[in-house]
């Protein structure tokens, strides 16, 4: 006969209902009628509560549960868990649920457990899910500990947010300090690899028309077939293929995909539109970011097309004067417009001027004041004045030019006919002279401070030259390294220059000296003027 207490309590749920449906003398804790009164308040309360709710009674914890707690189980222990022990119902989290067990039934002390990470096998796939509950004791007439009550929450859906927000959130501090399309593919891959929620991940970006792959993270299985990253970069349409998410990398703002991200959900975790929204989040950062430095680069590069042709009408390229050659490089990174110029000036048959200067800075403001000071030293040799007048004169006008001061400057005139170099320096590096005999040296008479801070006058030196003579001036960015001092890199281009073959073009000077100290590019921009003496036979493309 139905006990009419448990009638009662039953009725109006879904989980009541199979409650009256269970033959519970076939169980430990036998029919309804017999239970005893603490059981009974359990059980009512249990079924009059919207709470998730599990009363565990009895030797093997007999499991009675609303229609609350029946979310935590999932789609396979369901209805199976109703009367069945606690152990059995739930053995794939046995280990982790037998301290608040143990304290409850056997101390008789209520525990409190929060975000508990549980791995549980309950809809046919091990799941990662978070709980926060409290055991309480449940106590016969004599006081004894017969069972527990459990009130739980799962907190799955928030911690899991939580845990994939701050992955976005890393994503995206490493995407924003990114540099380049290597460095975005870098940053990706570091931020996903070891994602729980991302367990494997493909980056495909355009190089040069064809989809090249640039990161990749270990992957839990085979690889995406490359077709169907060519279709979906061509569709722009994403794919899935069984629990990866193939999408394209389509910027904000632009027409066609830039790339193709392939994401693999990670396996304890349903494959649901929260999941899939999760990796179109991944997509979309990584897909921006992509975009980003593309757009950046596009930038860049017409930028340095514009500071290309500006240098090149601020810098004369190379020189057509037979026996001289000069180069151009600017700093690593950088657009071409800089402070450093060179000047090669035929004052009259047999006479010319070497000029090479450095602005202080970089940049159009620099390029700005150099183009006005190398106008100017022009005007000045024209006139045919000598080294130390010029560079009395740039003074003068550097006092009044905004941001010249501290302008380093080299001018020497050769004369091919009385074999001598009459030169002036402010402040600039002394140039290095390879004598035709063998040997280099440094120039260092005639110097002064640089231009703007120095005296009204200037000191001024002659040498005398030979046929065969190698003289090379050149500004600081050639030979300035972190960490060493100055003279140690004078003594570097004067060894290089010393070991120039006897026969060498002043071409083949000037390339092998760029190769030699700056074979990767350099920090700052460089000028650089390379003369030999007598080289009447040398054309300056040789």
């Amino acid at each position: 006969m139905r006990s009419p207490w448990f009638q009662r309590v039953t009725a109006g749920s879904a989980t009541g209902l199979l409650a009256r449906e269970v033959d519970w003398a076939a169980t430990p804790i036998g029919v309804p009628s017999t239970w005893p009164t603490a059981l009974r308040v359990s059980v009512e309360m249990c079924f009059t509560t919207r709470f998730p709710v599990l009363v565990a009674w009895g030797p093997e914890l007999t499991m009675i549960y609303n229609d609350g707690y029946r979310e935590c189980l999932g789609t396979d222990k369901h209805p199976a868990a109703m009367g069945s022990p606690v152990a059995e119902v739930w053995k794939e989290i046995w280990d982790d649920l037998v301290p608040s067990i143990e304290r409850v039934m056997v101390q008789g002390e209520p525990t409190w457990t929060v975000d508990q990470h549980l791995l549980m096998h309950r809809s046919g796939f091990d799941e990662d899910t978070y709980f926060t509950y409290s055991y309480s004791p449940i106590r016969d007439s004599t006081d004894t500990v017969r069972g527990f009550l459990d009130i739980a929450t799962e907190t799955t859906e928030r911690v899991v947010e939580q845990r994939r927000m701050r992955l976005l959130g890393d994503l995206s501090t490493a995407l924003t300090a990114a540099h380049g399309l290597d460095g975005v593919a870098r940053a990706a891959e570091g931020a996903l690899t070891g994602s729980s929620d991302v367990v494997a991940a493909e980056l495909w970006l355009a190089a040069g028309g064809a989809l090249e792959q640039r990161a990749a993270t270990a992957a839990a299985g085979p690889a995406v077939p490359r077709a169907v990253i060519d279709r979906v970069a061509r569709t722009g349409a994403a794919e899935e293929i069984g629990r990866t998410l193939v999408a394209p990398l389509t910027p904000t703002g632009e027409p066609a995909p830039v790339g193709v991200l392939a994401l693999t959900a990670g396996p304890r975790r349903p494959w649901d539109d929260a999941n899939r929204a999760f990796l179109g989040l991944v997509t979309g950062a990584v897909g921006e970011a992509v975009g980003g430095t593309v757009r950046h680069q596009t930038e860049v590069d017409h930028l340095r097309e514009v500071s290309d042709t500006l240098q090149a009408a601020i810098v004369p390229e190379g020189s057509s004067l037979t026996g001289v050659v000069a180069r151009y490089l600017p700093a690593v990174g950088d657009l071409a417009v800089g402070g450093d110029w060179y000047d090669v000036v035929e004052l009259s048959p047999g006479r010319r001027a070497l000029v090479v200067g450095d602005c202080v800075g970089h940049g159009l403001d620099a390029a700005a004041r150099m183009g006005q000071l190398r106008a100017a030293t022009r005007a000045l040799l024209l006139e045919d004045r000598s080294p130390a007048d010029v560079l009395a004169g740039l003074d003068r006008f550097a006092r009044t030019l905004p941001g010249a001061e501290c302008t380093t400057v080299f001018c020497g005139v050769v004369d091919e006919v009385d074999h001598t170099l009459v030169y002036a320096s402010a402040g600039h590096l002394p140039p290095v002279l390879r004598r035709a005999a063998g040997g280099a040296e440094l120039l260092d008479g005639a110097r002064g401070a640089a231009l703007a801070i120095g005296l009204p006058s200037r000191p001024e030196a002659v040498e005398r030259l030979t046929d065969g003579d190698l003289l090379v001036v050149c500004t600081d960015g050639l030979i300035e390294r972190r960490r060493e001092s100055l003279r140690d890199g004078l003594a570097r281009l004067a060894a290089e220059v010393a070991a120039q073959p006897d026969d060498a073009g002043t071409a083949s000077v000037a390339d092998d000296l760029l190769r030699a100290l700056a074979p990767n590019g350099a920090d700052d921009d460089v000028a650089l003027v390379v003369y030999r003496a007598g080289d009447v036979a040398d054309d300056p493309g040789r």
